[in-house]
């Protein structure tokens, strides 16, 4: 089995519900998402839930196409990582655990530190 199946099917089953909840359940689904440590708004629920259906459905292609959605997963990295280190991090270091959505943290933290280990790094840089 293609190692990067595990990804695909992880990101498809956070995804479904989160994903869809943020961009279709209005502000209930993305406070409930969020975990009240946003204030409601409607433009960046929508471009996050946008953002998070789009990898759902990259992530479904990659079960059948595993190498050449393999990008998509460093995106992931890249944007996660970017995250953690300017919005949770301040937060942590600022003794504002409180601020911190740690469901979202921790899901980000676990791709972080899983993702690069499974992408093909030659077919992603072209070697």
């Amino acid at each position: 089995m293609n190692p990067l199946f595990f990804p695909y099917l992880f990101n498809i089953i956070v995804l479904l519900p989160i994903g869809l909840m943020t961009l279709l359940g209005g502000r209930r689904g993305g406070q409930l998402v969020c975990q009240g440590k946003f204030p409601e708004s409607q433009g960046f629920r929508t471009i996050l839930g946008s953002l998070w259906t789009a990898i759902l459905i990259g992530s479904a292609l990659g079960l059948i196409l595993p190498i050449p959605m393999s990008p998509l997963l460093l995106i992931q990295i890249i944007y996660k990582t970017l995250w953690l280190l300017v919005f949770v991090l301040p937060r942590l270091l600022g003794g504002r655990t409180n601020e911190v959505p740690w469901g979202i943290s921790l899901t980000f933290l676990v791709i972080v530190a899983t993702y690069p280990w499974v992408i093909p790094w030659g077919h992603v840089f072209g070697k």
